[in-house]
């Protein structure tokens, strides 16, 4: 094994012995169509200015061919058309329900023939060397389970200097902020999904994943050894959300 691997497979939706992969793709297709609702949920209605953010601050960048990866319903996408305005867009999931939801959104933006959505792992992407100027995650990179092999997959399918860009959740460590948001997904999130979701586990996964998950510096110093170098770092609303721009160095 490489010594810089990282699993990221501590938390899985369901108590199998499955890998986390195929359990996050059984879950995201039975929660598909309540998605979006509980990702606002989560992010506090949030979700969609924390991404605008961090595009715009690809602006000024050469996203002529542009992957996201863990695309979901393709909201990074939609966004990535309106500010940068990319020659050609690829997403990818590993979840098809979350994909078809995606092509909708796509349709009803008049963006489905620049826009490529396949179901493929992050960890084996079917792309050639150096297929794109500019690669994107948003509230995925928790969700991958062989970590660093995705991320090298990423660094693979990326040109050099192209821009790879994170947005993440984050659980607040400390303080005031800390209590009263645990206190916020245990008791309204969680209680939404029990009366609203068939997939009660699901949302635990959710919010558990995030707990767990490096942010700030720690997932810098994973990143970095694996062909990248930080180019900006910026935390949102308090810590809640966290975005990285990188740049591809080999």
């Amino acid at each position: 094994m490489d010594n810089r691997e990282v699993v990221n497979d501590k938390v899985k939706p369901y108590k199998k012995q499955d890998s986390k992969t195929n359990q996050l793709r059984e879950m995201f297709n039975t929660i598909s169509k309540d998605y979006d609702f509980f990702n606002n949920l989560m992010s506090w209605g949030l979700a969609h200015t924390w991404r605008k953010k961090a595009i715009l601050w690809l602006k000024g960048s050469d996203n002529s061919v542009l992957l996201d990866v863990a695309t979901g319903t393709a909201d990074i996408l939609i966004l990535a058309e309106k500010y940068l305005q990319p020659q050609q867009i690829y997403g990818i999931d590993i979840s098809e329900e979350m994909l078809k939801i995606g092509r909708t959104k796509l349709e009803e933006h008049h963006l489905s023939e620049k826009t490529v959505l396949e179901v493929q792992d992050c960890a084996n992407l079917q792309f050639k060397d150096g297929s794109f100027d500019t690669v994107t995650i948003a509230f995925g990179l928790r969700n991958l389970e062989k970590l660093s092999h995705s991320v090298e997959e990423i660094n693979r399918v990326l040109k050099t200097g192209g821009k790879f860009l994170i947005v993440e959740v984050n659980e607040p460590q400390r303080g005031v902020l800390a209590f009263f948001y645990k206190i916020y997904v245990r008791m309204y999130v969680l209680f939404a999904a029990r009366l609203l979701s068939d997939d009660k586990d699901a949302y635990k996964y959710l919010t558990q994943s995030m707990h767990f998950f490096p942010q700030g510096k720690a997932l810098t110093e994973i990143l970095t050894p694996l062909g990248f170098k930080l180019e900006k770092y910026k935390s949102f609303t308090l810590g809640v959300c966290s975005a990285y721009l990188f740049e591809k160095t080999n």
